[in-house]
Order: C-alpha cells, then sequence, then structure tokens
C-alpha cells in the first residue's frame, strides 16, 4: 500500500512538474502570439499608411493631369478664337490662319470684281462750263516727230482729242475782314460792326483749315502731330498749325457743342429702339469707357474713367427710357436692374459667337444645332422680309421654340455626361443664361420690326478701337469726352446725310448744325 501511494507520488509529482513546464510553454506562446498581433498590427497600419500616402499621390497626379488636359484644352481653345466663336476682330487673326469674316453673306463662287456682262462705270465728262482749266499738249515734247517717217515738217490741223481730268488744288488764302466805324448822327456815338466771336485774334486760321483738323483728328484718327505735318504738307508749308493748336481746337469745338449733345439726349429717349455698346479704351495708362448709344440716324458718344452703373446714370439715357422702348445690347445684365422701365433685346450674333465657342471647347453637338437654328431662322426672316411678309407663322414660331426646347434639353445631358471637362463650367452658364432670358434672345420672331443683332452699335465703336491703335490713349478723360462730343456731332451729320467737311465748317465759325436742323422734316 506504502509503496502503491508512492507511486502515485511520482506520477503526480511529474504530472506537475509537466504540467507546469506546459504553463510556461503556453506563456510563451501567448507572449509570442501577441507579439505577432501587435506585428501584425504594426504592419497593417503601415500599410494603411501606405495605402493612403500612394492614393493620395496617385490623386495628387490624376488632378494634375486633369488640370494639364484643361490647360491644353484651353490653349487649344485660344488659338482656334476667331470671329466666329469670340468677338475677336478679323484683324488679329494669328499669322497662317484663314480670316474668318463672321456675317451672313455666303460665297457665290464668283471671281472678284465686275462680272461678266456687268457695265462698266466711267467718270463722266464734265458740261463744258464746268471746265476750270484747258492745257495744251503740243509740239514741245522732246522727240516729237511723225510716226511713220520720224519727219519733223509738220503744221496743225485745228483737230484735236480730248481727255479730262478731276483733281484737287490746295489754295491757300488769305482774307482781310474790315469792320467799318459809324457815327451817330443823334448823339455823336463812333461805334463799328460787328465782330464774329471766331475772329478774336488779330489773325486766326479760318474754319476750312478748323474743318480739316477736327475731321483728321477725329475721324481720321490722325495724332495731333501728324495733323499738323500734314496740313504744313498740302499748303506748301504756309499754313503749319502747331500740335498745340490742335489741341486747342478740340476743347473748343466740344465745349460749342455742348448745346447738341444735350438736344441730341432728348431726341435719343425719344426713339422706340435704342441700341447701346461700350468697350474699354486707355485713359493716361487706365483702363476707361468709351460708350455709344443710337439708332440708324443718331450716334451719342460718352466717356468715363470707370464701366459702371454711376457712368450710366451720369449719362442720364437709360434711366429716361420708358416700357415702350426696346434695347438691343450684348447680354450686359445691368440693363435688367429693377430701376429701368425698358425691354431688353439680346443680340444673337453673340449668342451665336457664344454657341460656336461651346462647340469649339466641348466638342458637344447641342450649341452647333442651336446656331444653324437661328441662323436658319434669321436668312428665312430676311427672305419673308424681302417679299414683304409681315411675320412668321404661329406654326413656324412654335416649331422653333420646339426645336430650341430639343436643343437645351439635349445641352443639359451632353453636360451631365462630362461635367469636368474643359468648357463644362461655361456650357452650363450659357444653358441657363438662355434659359432665363429667352424672351429676350427671340423676340424678333414674333415682330420683323425688331432687330436680332447688336452690330449698329459694334459698328459705332469700331472707330474708337482703330483710334486706339493708332493714338494709344488720351490723356484725360476732358480729352476722351471732348472726342466723344465731336464724334457724336459728326456721326450724327453724316448718317443724316450732311456732308462731314460742311458740318465741321459751320462748327468752326461758330454756327454748327442744330438737332432741330438735322431732324426737320424739311431737310
Amino acid at each position: 500500500m506504502a509503496k502503491y501511494t508512492g507511486n502515485l507520488r511520482r506520477d503526480f509529482d511529474k504530472a506537475t512538474a509537466e504540467i507546469s513546464k506546459l504553463k510556461d510553454r503556453i506563456l510563451g506562446y501567448q507572449e509570442q502570439v501577441s507579439s505577432l498581433r501587435e506585428e501584425a498590427r504594426r504592419l497593417r497600419i503601415a500599410k494603411d499608411s501606405q495605402k493612403e500616402k500612394y492614393e493620395g499621390a496617385l490623386a495628387e497626379k490624376d488632378a494634375i493631369i486633369k488640370e494639364l488636359q484643361n490647360r491644353l484644352a484651353h490653349a487649344e481653345a485660344i488659338k482656334n478664337h476667331d470671329g466666329t466663336n469670340t468677338g475677336t476682330p478679323t484683324s488679329q487673326t494669328p499669322p497662317g490662319k484663314k480670316k474668318v469674316v463672321p456675317n451672313s453673306r455666303r460665297d457665290s463662287g464668283r471671281k472678284k470684281g465686275g462680272q461678266p456682262g456687268h457695265k462698266k462705270h466711267f467718270l463722266t465728262e464734265p458740261d463744258e462750263s464746268e471746265v476750270t482749266d484747258i492745257v495744251g499738249h503740243g509740239d514741245d515734247s522732246e522727240g516729237f516727230a511723225c510716226p511713220v517717217c520720224s519727219g519733223r515738217n509738220y503744221v496743225p490741223t485745228g483737230e484735236c482729242e480730248t481727255k479730262y481730268e478731276y483733281d484737287v488744288r490746295i489754295n491757300v488764302v488769305k482774307i482781310r475782314h474790315e469792320f467799318y466805324y459809324y457815327k451817330c448822327q443823334d448823339c455823336g456815338t463812333v461805334f463799328r460792326s460787328a465782330i464774329p466771336p471766331q475772329l478774336k485774334e488779330g489773325a486766326q486760321y479760318g474754319s476750312t483749315l478748323q474743318a480739316l483738323a477736327l475731321s483728321l483728328v477725329n475721324t481720321v484718327n490722325a495724332p495731333m502731330n501728324k495733323t499738323s505735318m500734314f496740313l504744313s504738307g498740302i499748303t506748301g508749308g504756309e499754313l503749319s498749325p502747331c500740335e498745340g493748336y490742335a489741341a486747342k481746337l478740340q476743347g473748343r469745338a466740344a465745349k460749342a457743342l455742348l448745346q447738341f449733345r444735350e438736344d441730341l439726349r432728348l431726341q435719343l429717349i425719344t426713339r422706340a429702339i435704342v441700341y447701346w455698346d461700350d468697350t474699354v479704351v486707355m485713359i493716361n495708362t487706365n483702363h476707361a469707357c468709351f460708350r455709344f448709344y443710337g439708332d440708324e440716324s443718331i450716334a451719342y458718344y460718352t466717356a468715363h474713367m470707370h464701366k459702371d452703373m454711376e457712368s450710366i446714370d451720369d449719362d442720364n439715357i437709360l434711366s429716361l427710357l420708358t416700357s415702350g422702348t426696346k434695347t438691343m445690347h450684348d447680354h450686359n445684365k445691368v440693363n435688367y436692374n429693377e430701376k429701368f422701365s425698358f425691354d431688353n433685346l439680346e443680340c444673337n450674333q453673340h449668342l451665336q459667337r457664344d454657341c460656336q465657342k461651346n462647340s469649339d471647347d466641348t466638342c458637344h453637338t447641342w450649341s452647333s444645332d442651336l446656331k444653324e437654328l437661328i441662323t436658319a431662322a434669321i436668312s428665312d426672316r430676311n427672305g419673308l422680309i424681302a417679299r414683304e411678309t409681315p411675320a412668321f407663322t404661329d406654326a413656324y414660331i412654335a416649331d422653333f421654340h420646339q426645336k430650341l426646347d430639343r436643343a437645351l434639353s439635349k445641352g443639359w445631358k451632353e453636360n451631365a455626361a462630362e461635367p469636368d471637362n474643359y468648357g463644362a463650367s461655361f456650357e452650363r452658364t450659357l444653358l441657363r443664361r438662355i434659359a432665363e432670358y429667352r424672351r429676350n434672345y427671340f423676340m424678333w420672331l414674333e415682330d420683323f420690326g425688331l432687330p436680332t443683332t447688336n452690330n449698329l452699335s459694334e459698328r459705332g465703336l469700331r472707330g474708337i478701337k482703330s483710334r486706339m491703335k493708332i493714338s494709344g490713349q488720351f490723356e484725360s478723360v476732358t480729352a476722351a469726352d471732348n472726342h466723344a462730343v465731336i464724334r457724336t456731332y459728326i456721326e450724327t451729320c453724316r448718317r443724316n446725310g450732311i456732308n462731314e467737311i460742311n458740318a465741321l465748317q459751320r462748327l468752326s465759325a461758330g454756327s454748327p448744325y442744330t438737332v432741330s436742323e438735322i431732324f426737320s422734316t424739311s431737310h
């Protein structure tokens, strides 16, 4: 029994020792597992960190690639800009690129110049009473002889062949004005006849020379020093007005036209349709504004240092237009200010340019469809007007708007499919603008008396753009406004059939044409 108990004790102790070893081993394994778990956790963290790092780097690279793609698309768009998709003048077409003239004319396929069967035009021979000079051409030229035998024994036959020449001569005239004195027989007072204001000095330049100088500066856009050089040249150096005189003449002429400008403004605000636009000019190295208001017979210009609502208020034209007036412009949102009463017309040529720009930038087709729709409708309208048809049919107008709806719907779908494409933001703006101002863009469908474009304003401002290319800038806002006043007078006279030099001669003589004279029914 004792022996059996001893064996059990030994087995128990042995088992206990084994269990203790196993516990130690388990503890070792547990520590290894814990260490491995910690290592795995660190590896997962490192993996996640690396993943974030690489994903961030990839996202950054994707963004850079997208930016470079947009820059490339932008560069391509700029390269392709011309008069069909922006307001880029034809004169600024890059070298090597075909010039595009954005108008409604189509190539007839015929050669330039006179066409077969077209009657050639000649200057007509003047009446005998109109001939001012007769120049005889006889045998006084060297080597004159018989063309057959070269003999010099010849006599006149009394006959001649005549040719007429129209030319211009500049003759300097020096006029003496005499103002006589008189003595009153009743009171003995001695007085003289009145001297007109333009003869203030003892000697001065006459109205014709002043008119030429004003025309050169304000129409030809000649710099003042070149104006002086030209006048000196055509008079053989006898008359050489200095550059300062030309500058003084500008101010004097503008001052004499202030009443004309005010009267013309009052005439302008009575018109049923008023076109207006403005453009940037330089005044003393600063960007400034030159503005046009008018219609087919009125050209009214103003100049300001800033292109803002304050300068529009200073012009005091838009605020005086009534609800019965239509105003044509190039989507200038200031026109929709609640303080104005007139109805707005949007320029369709600018809309077509924007459509073309969108098509070029995004390669989407809806804007091309819309441009073609507008072009076709304007062409159809012009054809009806030529045939004296007063309006489109209701069915035609309804069909136009259905096609317009389809184009806009297609536009939103194309934009949604490529929302990050270059030009997509401009496209969304264009789609929203057409929807918001739809009536203002297409009122001409229902009224053939309304214009489709603001080309009249653009033509009115072309002269000032040419002046900026030649002269660069105005020295002050006063100089710019002087030019605006004089140009208002010249252009309004021209639009009403009045010769420019004649109008400027009257201005220089102190009696410019008045607004009532220009627009009188008897003129």
